[in-house]
């Protein structure tokens, strides 16, 4: 998991709500994000890039997604 860091981040406008998003240490670039939408309390799983990510880092997202959000 090391290569990955977890960062929880709120928004609003468009998407108002939390997100827990999961990102790569070297490049920064966001791999994940669980989102809870603030208005309806809908989960919801987004991928932004189109390389495998371990499914050990995809249980770790989801898990503390689960504690935080």
């Amino acid at each position: 998991m090391n290569k990955y860091k977890l960062l929880i981040v709120s928004a609003v406008g468009d998407r108002d709500g939390m997100a827990l998003e999961l990102a790569d240490v070297e490049s920064g670039e966001q791999v994940a994000e669980v989102f809870v939408d603030a208005r309806t309390q809908l989960r919801t799983v987004a991928f932004y890039t189109n390389r495998h990510v371990p499914f050990e880092v995809v249980e770790w997202l989801l898990s503390e997604a689960t504690k935080r959000l």
